[in-house]
């Protein structure tokens, strides 16, 4: 056996095993990477496009009046051009337990706006499967067959640039299938190569921690503070004096780095006399934030530390930057979009293949396979859209509404798996009906936007807010695709025409 058959047979396995928690992962990392757009989408208090004109004073104040606990930390973030609204959030003393708010930008003091999962719901699906670190262990396997399956793909592919333009859609199933793999992966490739290695090499401190746990003795933050040069204050345990105007400090830090844009600001030990307030650097135009971190007395004002990144931390912030598309404009952001729709694609072609090679064997077990692939190829978009759907009849006075929202998406997802496995033995009819439901569902969105906020799309195009109307116009573009590829499915398929040997469908 050479080198390339070898390859070819854990190209196969490597790539089927994971290919459904792939698929998840992919989708969601692609959904992620306009998570900001998504999160103003969710919230209707920001359709009108007001910019908060509240302070970093203003939150604090909001948090001393209506949180008597003693706290651990707290931190927060201005408005963005892609978030125009103060967030905060907190940690009580001893709980380990955060507490999230984000305020409406319409009001002169804060005012928290209606909980919502947001387009964090899927950046979360994308790194831990909400799993914790459990979820991320499984995420990160996933992500190491991914390598294997890409390089291995690579290799018995003799043709690949030939294959990159080869795409017959009219042709057999098989080879149909076959070639849209091949294009798809072959357009991919370096994106997806990339990605995955990115995506394994920034959580390695996490996979591999012995190295740390036996140098720092148990005391992994201990070796994460010195990695990042942070800084730290013991507790004096005396009661804290009238703290300093953060927004004095956010002020001081633009002029101490020549009018840079300031990130996150936090409050170690607020109720302390030791606390101190650190001012983190934020740059946008950059391929991994600086991290760069000023820190102040809480009372004083005065500068107790300045924290610039090392080399090493900095080249490991810039993958981790690559990896998350959260710098330069939406062009970069809608290239990782599209090559992350050439990844789903690449695994429901594969898949396809793989059965395609295996149904004239009459092997029971594939009309299981096919459920599966159903409730999760077509389950997952599905589920997406009836999270949107649930984020906007789900009233805002409702109780715990973020958890509502998360089982609106589980439920959706588990009665699309229980309609896939009903529906097993009529694979092209759940197909169609799949995509009739995905166009009803895509399509209506827009529509109960219109109705249920003041930021329908016509508003948004009219005063040029195309972040906000990319969220509409992209539910329409998919909506229509749907309806296209379910009235192709409507028709009779072709007559299956059974090759002859030396017709029949090469791998590579």
């Amino acid at each position: 056996m050479n080198l390339r058959q070898s390859m070819a047979g854990l190209h196969t396995w490597g790539g089927l095993l994971p290919s459904w928690l792939l698929y998840v992962i992919i989708f969601a990392g692609t959904v992620a990477c306009f998570d900001k757009e998504l999160n103003r989408w969710m919230r209707p208090a920001l359709h009108e496009g007001v910019v908060s004109t509240q302070g970093a004073d203003d939150v604090r104040d909001w948090l001393q009046r209506n949180v008597s606990e003693e706290l651990h930390a707290f931190w927060m973030h201005g408005p963005t051009a892609r978030e125009p609204y103060w967030r905060l959030g907190w940690e009580v003393d001893g709980t380990e337990t955060f507490h999230n708010v984000a305020f409406d930008p319409r009001g002169a003091r804060p005012e928290p706006m209606p909980e919502t999962l947001g387009g964090d719901f899927f950046f979360k699906l994308h790194y831990n499967l909400h799993a914790g670190d459990v979820g991320m262990y499984i995420v990160g396997l996933a992500g190491m067959f991914m390598l294997v399956a890409l390089v291995s793909g690579l290799i018995i592919h003799r043709r690949i640039f030939k294959d990159f333009f080869t795409l017959r859609p009219k042709a057999n199933g098989q080879r149909a299938w076959l070639d849209a793999h091949n294009l798809f992966g072959v357009v991919g490739f370096p994106f997806h190569l990339i990605l995955a290695y990115t995506g394994v090499a920034i959580f390695v401190a996490s996979y591999m921690p012995a190295a740390a746990q036996v140098s720092y003795s148990g005391n992994v933050m201990q070796y994460f503070g010195e990695v990042m040069g942070s800084y730290h204050r013991e507790e004096l345990h005396q009661p804290a004096a009238a703290p300093r105007s953060l927004d004095a400090l956010i002020a001081e830090s633009r002029r101490l780095w020549d009018g840079a844009e300031v990130g996150w600001v936090s409050v170690h030990h607020p109720d302390d006399a030791s606390a101190v307030v650190d001012v983190r650097r934020r740059d946008g135009s950059r391929i991994g934030t600086p991290q760069d971190t000023l820190t102040y007395d809480a009372t004083t004002g005065e500068l107790l530390n300045r924290q610039d990144a090392s080399t090493g931390y900095r080249a490991y912030l810039w993958l981790a930057g690559l990896h998350m598309a959260q710098f330069s404009g939406s062009l970069v952001r809608l290239l990782y979009l599209l090559m992350g729709l050439c990844g789903c694609a690449m695994l429901v072609g594969g898949l396809q293949v793989w059965l395609a090679k295996r149904e004239g064997r009459g092997d029971r077990s594939l009309v299981w396979v096919r459920a599966l692939n159903a409730s999760v190829f077509a389950g997952l978009p599905l589920a997406s859209l009836a999270l949107l759907w649930g984020n906007r009849l789900i009233p805002a006075t409702f109780s715990e509404r973020a958890i509502a929202e998360g089982w609106v998406f589980v439920g959706a997802w588990l009665l699309m798996a229980l309609w896939a496995v009903l529906e097993r033995r009529n694979a092209r009819r759940l197909l169609r009906h799949q995509l009739l439901l995905g166009a009803v569902l895509a399509l209506g969105l827009p529509l109960l936007n219109g109705l249920t906020a003041d930021g329908h799309l016509l508003a948004s195009l009219a005063r040029g807010d195309w972040a906000l109307a990319s969220v509409d116009l992209f539910l329409i573009a998919a909506g229509l695709i749907c309806l296209a590829c379910a009235r192709r499915f409507s028709a009779a398929p072709a007559r299956a025409v059974v090759p002859g040997r030396a017709n029949r469908v090469r791998e590579a």
